[in-house]
């Protein structure tokens, strides 16, 4: 009796252990978005600009849109002044290599 109590949990420990679904741990991407500050501008555009770049996908597009929006809005033409932490050339040299990959990020 007592060998059929243990093979029965050892049974039911068995059948519980084999699981056949696939776990699928979520990625992280590496975005800094911001727009606390002029220097946030520049880090969340440049961070958003590099992933569109590298996985080409419309969501960052749209992140750096909605980023504009909001940095042009609070602080306007402090983001086209070069700066100890905002170099707009660098902007634009990333926006340039969009335009010549085929992408465009105003629309």
């Amino acid at each position: 009796m007592n060998l059929i109590i243990r093979a029965s949990i050892i049974g039911a420990l068995f059948l519980f252990s084999c699981d056949e679904r696939v776990v699928v741990e979520p990625y992280s991407l590496e975005l800094f978005y911001s727009s606390t500050s002029v220097c946030n501008c520049y880090k969340s555009a440049m961070s958003t600009l590099g992933n569109l770049i590298e996985y080409k996908d419309d969501v960052y597009r749209d992140l750096f849109q909605e980023l504009r929006m909001n940095c042009l809005t609070k602080y306007g033409v402090h983001l086209f002044t070069p700066s100890y932490c905002n170099y707009p050339d660098s902007i634009q040299i990333l926006k340039d290599s969009l335009y010549s990959m085929g992408i465009d990020i105003n629309g």
